[in-house]
């Protein structure tokens, strides 16, 4: 059954309410083919997301936040067991989410293969209060239940609008823990995603309206990695969304993909690329990988930019092959080794000319699950 998104899909707790649960009083669910649920590397549905294009869902900022988006899939059926998984490849939280009131509590996801569902429309329409709406998600059927994971569906009504958030009353059902992040439907389009709710998915669940970040966060998310826009050299979430070629995953870090572009010889690729028998790419390191030069934290796969150079910390003393550990104190990293072996491996001396990347695990920030899931993490998020 939907619970409230109040109890933080997945396990979240916000200051109004809790994680969502599955949805209380509700129903088995088999007509909305595009609710999806999010699944973690332990095979658990933590939260709920709604395809809104091809290769688009939309969820709660609460459910992806600190999250890799590698480590997570789209499930589409009813179940783990029965359904389709497919790999989500990229996630964006709105600009102005904030964790602490799961205000702007929005994300938007990208699938690496077309989605298996026909997307479901943003309503454009007015909302009024007492108007009944149909609640979708994977979470449990009560706060004290442990049985999400199954889709289901049942009717709530709106008591209460505000500027960016719509507040639900059950009639009889609501969002519970695990449907962070699931729609609410007025008719067949979507209207809001569930959020947070009260700690015992029965009172009340809280809605952030896809309206109020449409033209802010919405629309340019979807512009930026519509079909065909990203350049051959570009990081890209899918096929489609190449110009000229497939996006293909980097040889030396898993995390990454660039577009390319058939090719004879280096001449046929930017200048960065050279010509590979699968099209253009780029040598190793790529662009972002252990080893590669950097400005920032957030350029490098492993989160670690140091000395203009992406690495990755080694205060356990291990470092991969082909690198060796050096620095001192908190600060010890992984380097390139010299050619002839270990050089002053022990001291922090000499420049780090190439660093190790490490896919950094994202922290799991829920308010409705299980720990293990993507999860809702405030007033019980929904």
């Amino acid at each position: 059954m939907i619970r409230i998104l109040l109890v933080a899909l997945a396990g979240c707790a916000t200051q109004s309410g809790t994680a969502v649960q599955p949805i209380t009083n509700g129903s088995a669910d088999l007509g909305d083919p595009a609710v999806i649920g999010l699944v973690d590397d332990l095979g658990e549905v933590g939260c709920t997301a709604t395809v809104i294009e091809a290769h688009t869902a939309i969820t709660a900022a609460h459910c992806v936040a600190g999250r890799v988006p590698l480590a997570l899939h789209a499930l589409f059926g009813s179940d783990v067991a029965t359904g389709t998984l497919i790999e989500i490849s990229g996630a964006q939280v709105d600009p102005g989410f904030d964790p602490g009131t799961l205000a702007n509590d929005l994300a938007l996801v990208t699938l690496r293969d077309a989605s298996l569902a026909q997307p479901i429309a943003i309503a454009t329409g007015a909302l009024t209060i007492g108007t009944t709406v149909t609640a979708v998600g994977f979470g449990t059927t009560a706060s004290t239940a442990i049985d999400g994971g199954e889709k289901r569906a049942g009717t709530a009504r709106i008591s209460d609008v505000q500027p960016t958030e719509l507040t639900a009353t059950p009639s009889p059902a609501q969002p519970c823990h695990g449907d962070s992040g699931g729609p609410m439907l007025v008719g067949a389009a979507i209207v809001a995603v569930a959020s947070r709710g009260d700690t015992g998915c029965s009172d009340h669940a809280i809605y952030e309206r896809i309206d109020a970040a449409q033209q802010s966060f919405v629309a340019p998310y979807l512009a930026a990695t519509a079909p065909g826009t990203a350049a051959t050299g570009a990081a890209c979430l899918y096929d489609g969304e190449c110009a000229l070629g497939a996006c293909l995953g980097a040889k030396d870090d898993p995390a990454l993909f660039f577009c390319t572009q058939p090719c004879s010889h280096d001449s046929d690729c930017p200048a960065s690329m050279t010509c590979a028998s699968d099209g253009c790419r780029y040598p190793v390191p790529s662009p972002g990988a252990l080893g590669s030069s950097c400005n920032a934290n957030a350029e490098c796969t492993t989160g670690v930019c140091r000395l203009a150079v992406c690495t990755q910390s080694c205060l356990n003393d291990t470092c991969p092959a082909g690198y060796e550990c050096r620095g001192t104190g908190l600060e010890r990293d992984c380097f390139v080794e010299p050619e002839g072996g270990c050089g002053n491996c022990s001291t922090g001396g000499g420049a780090p000319v190439g660093l190790v990347i490490v896919v950094v695990g994202f922290a799991r920030a829920r308010r409705t699950g299980r720990t293990s899931r993507p999860r809702d993490s405030r007033a019980r998020r929904a």
